[in-house]
């Protein structure tokens, strides 16, 4: 049998100890939508991938089953796997919401850049972006 996504996320979810509601909490998603990605019945975007990869510190290509090696291919930079430490440290859930839907946003645009250059999609994901923005700075001036 083929290792997959949700193979692989079951299985660093396992090795690390963590619950569905952890894990799906610490990825901000509901633990259905996370038990739906682990038994296969629903894919995850890209950006969620590449969440995944970040926080568990491991490559797209062990996430996909295109490796066993769980590092080969990650960004020796580590400014990825930080920002999302960062992120999840946030102690407002509302803040660390928005900022994660901005960086989402963010990975989504870069991809569509890269890919297919759809002016309105590209558009589409702009204002998203702002409004994800917004939403941080709004929330942090709350505290304030």
């Amino acid at each position: 049998m083929e290792r997959n996504f949700g193979m692989a996320l079951s299985e660093l979810r396992h090795s690390r100890d963590l619950s569905q509601r952890t894990l799906a909490n610490d990825l901000n998603i509901s633990q259905a939508l996370l038990s739906h990605y682990e038994n296969g019945t629903r894919e995850p975007g890209l950006p969620f991938v590449c969440r995944v990869c970040d926080y568990f510190g491991v490559s797209a290509d062990y996430m996909l089953g295109r490796s066993f090696d769980e590092h080969t291919g990650i960004n020796a930079t580590g400014g990825i796997a930080e920002l999302t430490r960062a992120l999840n440290e946030i102690d407002d859930s509302a803040v660390r919401k928005a900022a994660l839907d901005f960086v989402d946003f963010a990975a989504k645009k870069m991809t569509l850049q890269l890919t297919f250059h759809e002016d309105l999609s590209l558009a589409e994901q702009s204002a998203a972006m702002a409004q994800s923005e917004l939403s941080v700075v709004r929330l942090r001036k709350k505290q304030i």
